[in-house]
């Protein structure tokens, strides 16, 4: 291992952190050689340990972590070549991560607020939403999902009517949430979003549809068995009823 080589594979290494990679015990080995590579990786890491301290303090903006985990990619193999690619997302994440840092280190979430929910979400579809799976027949659709063992949902009758664009995918409070998106009139979206009620215990099934405004979308949720179900649309409370299972 050159150097070079050396530096570049610690450059993405922290100190606080077990790390059973050879190349990095052999990164840290050419390391130690050097004085002038001791020197520089404990300037790299105090170097860290700052701006790690000054982006905890930074507030998380909601819907950062759902759309940072939704344009997750699998992880590479860890041989040296791929650190390249490492230290490119760790460029692009930094930028993220000055605006939301500290959301992988907070406890375990309690379950969240439907007000919560329909903010957290919406904040995804604000941007054309990218789809795992785009397919214009819903039973294409239910067959993909339940490959990925997602629960059985109820497509409101009025909603199924419309031609699916596609679906994803999502988080929120540990739980997985299914997206499906639906082409309506004008060529816009309505967006259904499912979750199970341990990530909004508070909405119970048999209570009135809880309406939101996110921003120029509205938002209906409400329970039916063990799932929650959000319709999200850009329009008035009048659009969005009529997309709802006792329209």
């Amino acid at each position: 291992m050159t150097e070079e080589e050396a530096r570049l594979i610690l450059q993405s290494y922290r100190s606080d952190e077990e790390d059973d990679d050879p190349q990095v015990a052999e990164a840290l080995r050419k390391a130690a050689e050097s004085p002038e590579m001791t020197r520089w990786l404990a300037e790299e890491q105090a170097f860290d340990r700052a701006i790690a301290a000054h982006l905890e303090a930074v507030p998380a903006p909601f819907g950062l972590k759902t759309r940072i985990l939704a344009t997750n990619a699998p992880k590479a193999s860890r041989g040296w070549l791929p650190w390249f690619a490492t230290l490119t997302a760790a460029a692009v994440a930094l930028v993220l991560l000055a605006q939301g840092a500290g959301w992988w280190r907070t406890p375990k979430q309690v379950a969240g607020s439907p007000s919560e929910y329909a903010r957290e979400m919406t904040s995804f579809i604000q941007l054309t939403p990218s789809l795992e799976m785009k397919s214009n027949d819903l039973g294409e659709i239910k067959n993909w999902l339940q490959k990925k063992n997602m629960a059985p949902m109820k497509v409101p009758a009025q909603l199924a009517a419309l031609a699916p664009v596609g679906c994803r995918i999502l988080s929120f409070r540990e739980q997985d949430v299914t997206l499906i998106c639906f082409r309506r009139e004008g060529d816009r979206l309505a967006h259904l979003f499912t979750v199970n009620r341990a990530a909004l215990p508070n909405v119970k099934p048999g209570d009135k549809p809880i309406f939101e405004n996110e921003k120029g979308w509205m938002t209906a949720t409400w329970a039916e068995g063990d799932q929650v179900y959000m319709v999200a649309m850009q329009g008035g409370r009048a659009a969005i009823e009529k997309y709802l299972p006792d329209a």
